[in-house]
């Protein structure tokens, strides 16, 4: 509250996720709330997230998932995923969990998640004003005037930023800002060692590596595209991979090398040539790449192909549909548990407008939520 009882206004620039987030919790803790949007309506890049199903969540969230583990992890300590699944809970959002830990909306499809988060917000008294982009943001007095690019002008006792381009609202503040570059994206690799395998998916392990150190590793599926690979494993890797780096894939994770040789020495007898020799083992154009990569059929040059199938990485694949992108606020500004700037008291930024990226599988949209949450809640105080 402020002074006199008077309800606090608290202005949240940008009608995301976790601006949605953060509007009903100041809302909810009787705060006059305004939504700020540039676009005709909130939540439209919501309604895209996770191929329109919303993957809000994961049951295996944790700092480690995360670009800057030791920022986010006093938050993830009290915004895990069961209490976002909860939070969702108390607004009548029905979840489901995977096999993989991933949480989805029980309908399976976005829209229902934004509903339920705009029926919260309207419950609150949250106003809603679209086709207004934040031009600036400007200290007057104990409290904030935000301008609009349309002429609008809104008085404000908090601000949150969270606006995935806020970083031009933050700078006249004094906030450092790391630049922005996509993330979760394809990779785009030499073409000749994928030659003829777009389409095709395999399950394997992809070790990035640079100057002969490896970076990042996991396992997973790769889909190998016409200038690349994708899939969530590549989605993953494109966070670390830099132009020059390697990506050493093994296609045979439950065999190691000598009893691959074996193996394969063994269907020497069946006097097959080329590539018909590896007929069963993988799809016939995957057999064709390993023979080119290794040269021939000798046994021993084929089982280091499959075990250690190499791509160059040139750089980042289709920018335009990464998921995510890197950069946004530098958070030594921030404090980690509210997200109040320590530069500005009474302004805080939340989601994608801070330099925090997470993995695939719910970890974006879980930050986004829970600095929303929390960024809310204490802007309310």
């Amino acid at each position: 509250m402020t002074e006199g009882n008077a309800r606090r206004r608290v202005a949240v620039i940008g009608g995301g996720a976790g601006g949605l987030a953060a509007a009903v919790a100041a809302g909810g803790a009787d705060a006059e709330v305004i939504i700020l949007e540039k676009a005709n309506r909130v939540g439209k890049k919501l309604l895209k997230t996770g191929n329109g199903r919303c993957n809000l969540s994961n049951r295996h969230v944790s700092s480690e998932g995360y670009n800057r583990p030791g920022f986010v992890a006093p938050l993830l300590g009290t915004f895990g995923c069961d209490a976002l699944v909860d939070f969702f809970a108390s607004i009548g959002l029905w979840t489901v969990t995977d096999g993989e830990g991933r949480v989805y909306p029980r309908s399976d499809t976005a829209a229902s998640v934004l509903d339920v988060l705009r029926l919260a917000a309207a419950e609150r008294g949250v106003r809603e004003i679209c086709a207004a982009e934040a031009a600036a943001v400007e200290r007057h007095g104990r409290g904030f005037v935000v301008r609009t690019r349309e002429g609008g002008e809104f008085s404000a006792d908090r601000v949150i930023v969270s606006s995935g381009g806020g970083t031009a609202l933050l700078r006249p503040l004094g906030h450092a800002y790391v630049p922005f570059s996509p993330a979760l994206c394809p990779l785009r690799t030499d073409p000749e060692p994928i030659r003829g395998l777009s389409g095709l998916r395999v399950k394997c392990r992809a070790s990035l590596r640079r100057d002969g150190r490896e970076v990042f590793a996991d396992s997973g599926e790769l889909l190998f595209r016409d200038y690349g690979v994708s899939g969530i494993l590549a989605l993953d890797l494109s966070r670390y991979a830099l132009p020059g780096d390697e990506l050493a894939l093994d296609l045979l994770l439950e065999t190691d090398r000598a009893a691959l040789r074996e193996k394969l020495e063994a269907r020497r007898s069946l006097g097959r040539a080329g590539a018909e020799g590896l007929t069963g083992v993988f799809h016939r154009r995957i057999n064709e790449a390993l023979v080119r990569a290794a040269g021939g059929t000798d046994p021993g040059a084929l089982a280091e192909a499959m075990k250690d199938y190499r791509l160059r990485i040139l750089g980042p694949g289709d920018i335009h549909n990464a998921q995510v992108t890197r950069g946004g606020a530098a958070v030594d500004a921030f404090d980690p548990l509210t997200l109040e700037s320590r530069l500005v008291p009474g302004l805080y930024c939340v989601g994608e407008a801070l330099d925090i990226d997470g993995r695939c599988g719910g970890y974006n949209l879980h930050w986004a939520f829970a600095s929303g949450l929390a960024a809310g809640r204490s802007a309310a105080e």
